[in-house]
């Protein structure tokens, strides 16, 4: 009964070892993944007429797209939610912003903002 008690104590102890190496791994991955995602924000380039909008739920949920032309892509969630069908949008590379064009106005998204207070907040998280 002894060597019993003895096993499952060592059971726990590598699980509670392993369980918190897996915590530091995936604090330091969603930080990675942040940054990787910003960066590849500012570096992309895209415009057209929005034609429809929609989460592709077989891509993990991904919010969606579509343009006029036939083309589709992934778009921040932030951002898929305050575009409309029938707006026209433009990104250029190296901007982190993305313009909007609705019933004659020009909308403003800000990419850097959103990204620099969800990594900033990412990085408070480690404290």
């Amino acid at each position: 009964m002894e060597e019993n008690k003895k096993i499952v104590l060592f059971v726990l102890m590598v699980g509670f070892f392993v369980f918190t190496i897996y915590l530091v791994i995936s604090k330091k991955n969603v930080l990675s993944v942040l940054q990787e995602n910003y960066h590849r924000e500012i570096i992309d380039s895209y415009q057209g007429n929005i034609d429809g909008k929609y989460v592709d739920k077989e891509n993990h949920n991904s919010t969606m797209i579509i343009f006029r032309n036939g083309g589709n892509r992934g778009i921040h969630p932030y951002f898929w939610g305050k575009v409309q069908v029938g707006d026209s949008i433009s990104k250029m590379t190296g901007d982190s912003l993305i313009q909007v064009f609705r019933n004659g106005e020009k909308i403003i998204l800000e990419i850097a903002p959103l990204y620099e207070k969800v990594i900033e907040d990412e990085k408070n998280k480690k404290s």
